[in-house]
């Protein structure tokens, strides 16, 4: 990233920064490029992350009935939790799409 970058994207967000507060910020945002650039080749090697995300081992998806407030008097049964999942709008993969309401 260039420095004319980060002016760029500093005026996209409406931010107004110095010369001096550029230079400074300058290093973090690169390094901030640097992550993002690492979590989109972690994305797109399969070899990595084989399998669904559900079938990779972890905390399980399932909620039990102890866990939702003693006021509710009716928690969502097992069987309706995944038809909670499939109301929930459209998909991008394994991500349910949020519009952008701005």
């Amino acid at each position: 990233m260039k420095m004319e970058d980060l002016q760029e994207t500093a005026g996209l967000a409406h931010l107004t920064m110095s010369e001096h507060a550029l230079a400074a910020a300058f290093p973090a945002f690169e390094q901030m490029l640097g992550f993002f650039a690492a979590m989109q080749a972690a994305d797109e090697d399969q070899e990595a992350f084989p399998g669904l995300p559900s079938q990779l081992s972890g905390p399980s998806r399932i909620v039990s009935p102890d866990h939702f407030r003693q006021d509710n008097p009716d928690p969502p049964s097992q069987a309706a939790i995944p038809q909670l999942l499939d109301n929930a709008g459209d998909r991008d993969g394994r991500f349910v799409l949020v519009p952008n309401v701005l």
